[in-house]
């Protein structure tokens, strides 16, 4: 079996940051990484391009702060690494109405956020210019718990995420 993966580059416009919003907006792109998509179960390398033609209204958008635009695709073996250890791959299943993206952000190791959060898995409907609909956000917490949502999260670490102090 086949996964189709797609890499994107992520540009901001630090021109933007200062602009007052009259006449042209100053022009200071930087590069700031990207993301890596995987279509699982790909089946049919045949229509490889008519389905990044279609992900790319929902991938790709623009703005004057900002823009992220496919850099390559391939269509490679399901079991082939394809991003670093550290980053998190989007999953999407397009075998719903609209595309459903799946992030799982292991923090184990090396994690930007708290160490009490194991996991962040995220799930959302793609949208067209990157757009997010029915967004949601759970987090598997080293005592086991699972918070459903930022408020859960924040309960959480108001009730029972007191850390020790050594």
């Amino acid at each position: 079996m086949n996964k189709l993966v797609i890499h994107t580059q992520y540009k901001e416009n630090y021109g933007a940051h200062d602009w007052d919003g009259n006449g042209e907006c100053p022009q200071y792109w930087k590069f700031k990484g990207g993301s890596t998509y995987v279509v699982p179960n790909f089946k049919a390398p045949a229509v490889t391009q008519e389905v990044v033609n279609q992900l790319r209204d929902i991938i790709e958008y623009s703005n004057y702060g900002s823009k992220e635009y496919i850099l390559d695709y391939s269509v490679v073996p399901s079991t082939e690494k394809v991003c670093e250890d550290w980053d998190s791959p989007i999953q999407i299943n397009l075998d719903a109405k609209q595309p459903v993206a799946l992030r799982v952000i292991d923090n184990r190791e090396d994690g930007w956020m708290r160490s009490e959060i194991l996991e962040k898995t995220e799930s959302w409907t793609m949208m067209p210019e990157s757009e997010r609909k029915d967004y949601s956000a759970s987090y598997l917490m080293r005592d086991g718990d699972i918070c459903d949502g930022e408020s859960d999260l924040k309960n959480w670490f108001d009730t029972c995420g007191q850390v020790e102090v050594v």
